[in-house]
C-alpha cells in the first residue's frame, strides 16, 4: 500500500514517466520484429516521410495547445473553437501541401519516384490531426496529464499490433504507412471522449483568433529555428568529419535522444500547466510554489542526463564493440546538454507561465547564435571534441537569459537554482568516480554485453 502511494500511478508526473518508458519498450520490441520482416528500403522510405511531416508542422506551428493551457480564456467555448478552427485550417492546407506537392518531393528531392503515392495517402495524417477534439490541450491545463500519457500508451500498443500483422502479410512500406494513420485515428476517437461538454465546432472569433496569433508570432519562427537547429549538426557534420565520427556520434545521440524526449515531456505536460494554474490562482505565491512543489520533478528530470553523463564511459564500454569506444566522451557531452535542457526548460516554463511568451523565440534565437558560433569555433581550436562540445552548451545562452530575466521580473530564487546545479553536479562526478573505478577494477567490464 506506500509503496503504490509513493508512486502515485494517478500523478501525472508517474503517468508521465511510466508511460514513456512503456512506449520506449513497445516501439523497441515492434522494431525487432518488423526488422525481420520488412526491408531496410522500407525503413528507409518512412523515415523520410516522418521528416516532411515534422517539417510541415514546425512550419505550421500556430501555439494553440500553449495558448490553451496558460490563456485565462483557454477554457471559455469561443477560444476553443476559435483554436479548433485554426488548427483545423492549418491541417488542411498541410494535407493540400503534402497531396499536390508528393510527386515533386519524391522524383526531384529524393529522386524517388515510389515515394509519391505513400506520401500522398500520408496526406491524411495532417487532417485525422486536424479533427482531434481540444481535450488534450484541457487536460494538461486541468493538470491531468496522466489521460493523455495512458491514452497514447494504449494507443502505441494497438498500433504496434496491428503494424506487425499488417505487415507480415504485406512486407511492404503500406504496413508501416497504415500503422501510422491508424495511430491517429486511435488518437482522434480518444480525444472526443473526455470534456464532451467543451467538444469543439467550427466558429471564427476575432478577438480570440487575435489573442492566440499574439502568442503565433513567436512560436512559428522559433519552430523554424527549432527545425534548422535539429538538422545543423548533421548537415555540417559530414563538411567536417568522416562517416566514421558521424556513426559514433549518432550512437551517442540514440542514446540521449529519449532523455532528451522525457525531459521535454514531463516539463510540457507536468511543470508548464502547474505554473500556468498556480499564476492564475495567486500571482503573489506562484514563484514560491514552483521552487517548493516541483522539488521531486527537478530532481528527477536533472538526475538521469547527469547519472548517464558521468557515467558515460562506462556504459559505452559494456554495451558496445570496442571501435565505437570514441562515443564515451561524445556521450558525455551530449548528456551535459541534456542537462543544460533540464535547467533552460523549468525556467522557460516559469516565464511563459507568466506572460513572457517572447522567450520562446528569443532563447532560440540565443541558442542558433551560439551552435554556429561555438561549434565552428571549437572545431577550428579544438578539432572534432571542439566542435562536439561547442554544439553541447547551446543550451547555456538560453539558461542564462532566462535565469536573468527571471531576476529582473522578481521570480528568481537564487538558492534553488544553485542546489539544483550542485545536485546535477555531485550526481555526475559521483557517477563519473564510480564507473571509473569499476572500469580500473574489473577489465573484464569492457567487453561487450
Amino acid at each position: 500500500m506506500n509503496i503504490v502511494k509513493h508512486l502515485n500511478p494517478k500523478g501525472d508526473l508517474f503517468a508521465t514517466a511510466f508511460a514513456f518508458a512503456g512506449q520506449a519498450v513497445i516501439k523497441l520490441g515492434s522494431s525487432l520484429i518488423l526488422t525481420r520482416i520488412v526491408r531496410p528500403e522500407t525503413y528507409g522510405l518512412i523515415t523520410i516521410m516522418m521528416s516532411i511531416i515534422f517539417v510541415l508542422e514546425m512550419l505550421g506551428d500556430i501555439g494553440v495547445t500553449i495558448f490553451i493551457i496558460r490563456d485565462k480564456n483557454g477554457e471559455e467555448p469561443r477560444y476553443v473553437n476559435t483554436a479548433w478552427t485554426m488548427r483545423l485550417g492549418r491541417a488542411v492546407l498541410n494535407a493540400g501541401v503534402l497531396f499536390v506537392c508528393a510527386p515533386i518531393i519524391a522524383g526531384s528531392l529524393y529522386h524517388t519516384p515510389a515515394l509519391a503515392a505513400p506520401l500522398r495517402v500520408f496526406s491524411l495524417f495532417f487532417l485525422i490531426c486536424g479533427f482531434e477534439s481540444m481535450s488534450f490541450p484541457i487536460a494538461i491545463r486541468r493538470k491531468r496529464s496522466r489521460i493523455i500519457m495512458y491514452s497514447e500508451l494504449a494507443a502505441t500498443f494497438l498500433t504496434s499490433v496491428f503494424t506487425v500483422l499488417f505487415c507480415y502479410y504485406s512486407r511492404d512500406v503500406w504496413g508501416m504507412v497504415y500503422g501510422i494513420l491508424f495511430n491517429r485515428v486511435l488518437i482522434t476517437i480518444i480525444t472526443h471522449l473526455f470534456y464532451p461538454e467543451l467538444r469543439p465546432k467550427l466558429q471564427f472569433d476575432f478577438a480570440a483568433a487575435r489573442d492566440i496569433l499574439a502568442l503565433t508570432k513567436f512560436t512559428m519562427p522559433s519552430s523554424m529555428l527549432t527545425l534548422a537547429l535539429s538538422q545543423y549538426d548533421k548537415v555540417v557534420f559530414l563538411r567536417l568529419f568522416d562517416l566514421n565520427l558521424l556513426g559514433v556520434y549518432g550512437l551517442a545521440g540514440n542514446i540521449v535522444a529519449p532523455i532528451e524526449t522525457l525531459i521535454s515531456k514531463i516539463s510540457q505536460m507536468v511543470l508548464y500547466p502547474r505554473c500556468s494554474h498556480n499564476f492564475r490562482a495567486d500571482r503573489n505565491t506562484f514563484v514560491q510554489k514552483y521552487y517548493t512543489e516541483n522539488t521531486k520533478l527537478f530532481v528527477s528530470i536533472l538526475f538521469v542526463p547527469a547519472a548517464v553523463g558521468g557515467a558515460a564511459r562506462l556504459l559505452v564500454a559494456l554495451l558496445y564493440d570496442p571501435r565505437y569506444s570514441e562515443a564515451g566522451p561524445i556521450l558525455q557531452a551530449l548528456m551535459l546538454r541534456a542537462v543544460l535542457q533540464s535547467l533552460a526548460s523549468p525556467a522557460e516554463d516559469l516565464l511563459i507561465a507568466a506572460g513572457e511568451s517572447q522567450v520562446i523565440l528569443i532563447g532560440n534565437v540565443f541558442r542558433t547564435i551560439w551552435m554556429v558560433a561555438a561549434s565552428l569555433a571549437g572545431y577550428y581550436f579544438l578539432g572534432f571534441m571542439g566542435f562536439v562540445y561547442g554544439a553541447a552548451l547551446s543550451g547555456l545562452p538560453p539558461l542564462i537569459y532566462y535565469l536573468w530575466l527571471q531576476r529582473k521580473k522578481g521570480m528568481l530564487m537564487a538558492r534553488g537554482e544553485i542546489y539544483k546545479i550542485a545536485f546535477a553536479t555531485g550526481v555526475a562526478i559521483s557517477a563519473y568516480i564510480a564507473s571509473s573505478l569499476l572500469l580500473g577494477w574489473w577489465p573484464w567490464m569492457r567487453i561487450r554485453v
